[in-house]
């Protein structure tokens, strides 16, 4: 199994992946249970490239335990946490190339479960493993007030 939360283009406004973007929040591969895995991918910044940028950090506990994954994300660099503690930083390149950072367009979030693939799948499939689920307690999304400004009200 692969577990994963993760966000891409609402739009291919840069064309297809990976130059449009990816941003994987949280992936947790079956055979790695205790290792838990961040990245992005750009036209720049991918594995088919060999200049994938990514992070892990060991939680024992992902599998079976509930944790909060979290984004935090600006013009300035996307920051991924796992229960309040940030494991990987992506920074803008301020390049102004679009291979370089693609976030500057709306993405949509996806919670996802897979089996297989080349890398799911590297040391096989475990069929004992069936059927699977991926609870999700909450999905809460914020958006940041610039400083000096109200906050919105309720309804508007």
């Amino acid at each position: 199994m692969w577990c994963a939360i993760w966000l891409r283009p609402s739009e291919s406004a840069y064309g297809f992946w990976p130059r449009s973007g990816e941003i994987d929040v949280c992936e947790l591969v079956g055979h790695t249970p205790d290792v838990l895995h961040a990245s992005v991918h750009t036209g720049h910044f991918n594995h088919r490239a060999k200049s994938h940028k990514s992070a892990t950090v060991p939680c024992a506990t992902c599998a079976t335990a509930f944790h909060v994954h979290a984004l935090e994300w600006d013009a300035d660099e996307l920051r991924v946490l796992l229960d309040g503690e940030c494991y990987f930083t992506f920074k803008n390149t301020r390049s102004g190339d679009a291979g370089d950072w693609p976030f500057d367009r709306p993405f949509h979030l996806t919670l996802n479960v897979a089996v297989g693939g080349n890398w799911g799948a590297a040391k096989g499939i475990d069929h004992a493993g069936f059927p699977a689920t991926m609870e999700v307690a909450y999905v809460r999304v914020y958006e940041r007030v610039p400083s000096g400004s109200a906050p919105p009200r309720a309804g508007g």
